[in-house]
């Protein structure tokens, strides 16, 4: 599944480039976030190339939902651009993701950066190893004694979004800033560039609190095969992709006193 996975990531990558090279017109969904064409003929593509090479297989994504099953339990999910707004205005740390799910644990996970030509990825069992520029690879395994306090850690998030700051779409004001308060460093960082920062050791813990399925997915297996953590806002490590956010760590310890101090 994995060389499925990112032969279907090669395949978009220049067409993610020149949208994100091109202007952007874009429209809002339902629940406010927005979707360009580039979103729509991505998701497109890698599901013509998943069909092709899975027949029969569920595929979940988040422009054209779920295809080949009437729950979701194994299969594909795609997220063709996560980060459209910073598609949009020119950051480049927006990301493709593709994942394969089974009985709800996602067990193969790819995250391209395809504006820095980046990919990020794992299978259970095999490691989370790290691309650049389609030429150097290597292995990312998040350091023995790495911070499990949270005032020696660096900790980041991806917005203020359903917290104390503001709640905006989200039901729970998560105390973000005891965080920002008691941290080592604290910073915003961009969607799920940040979980794949904690996998490769250069951030401790990273905090997403609005997140559907697609967002999730793919981050799951880099995490846990580069030997880090996670588990919903509420604490649960089950079924974490469907737990509608994410906190991503490098050890337990801080996972725990992060959720903590967020649920505070």
């Amino acid at each position: 599944m994995l060389n499925i996975a990112l032969r279907a990531i090669k395949k978009v990558k220049k067409i993610t480039q020149d949208g994100f090279n091109g202007s952007q017109e874009f429209e809002y969904k339902l629940d406010r976030s927005v979707v360009t064409d580039t979103d729509v003929r991505i998701e497109s593509e890698i599901r013509n190339l998943l069909e092709q090479q899975c027949p029969g297989v569920p595929i979940l994504g988040e422009e054209f939902g779920l295809t080949g099953s009437c729950k979701f339990e194994t299969g594909w999910v795609i997220d063709p651009i996560d980060g459209t707004r910073a598609f949009l205005y020119g950051v480049p740390l927006f990301s493709t993701l593709i994942a394969f799910v089974e009985n709800g644990e996602p067990t193969t996970g790819v995250i391209s950066f395809p504006a820095i030509s980046t990919i990020v990825y794992a299978s259970e069992g095999q490691g989370c190893w790290m691309s650049n520029n389609d030429v150097s690879l290597r292995r990312l395994i998040i350091q023995n004694g790495s911070p499990d306090t949270i005032s020696h850690a660096v900790i980041s998030a991806s917005g203020i979004h359903s917290s104390s700051y503001h709640l905006a779409d989200g039901t729970i004001p998560y105390n973000l800033n005891s965080l920002v308060k008691t941290a080592k460093d604290f910073m915003f960082i961009n969607d799920c560039y940040q979980h794949a920062m904690v996998a490769n050791g250069r951030i401790h813990c990273a905090i997403d609190t609005l997140m559907k399925p697609w967002d999730s997915a793919a981050i799951l297996p880099c995490i846990k095969e580069a030997g880090g953590d996670y588990c919903t806002l509420n604490g649960s490590r089950e079924k974490v992709m469907f737990g509608g956010g994410l906190v991503s760590a490098c050890n337990s310890q801080l996972l725990d006193s992060v959720i903590a101090s967020l649920n505070s």
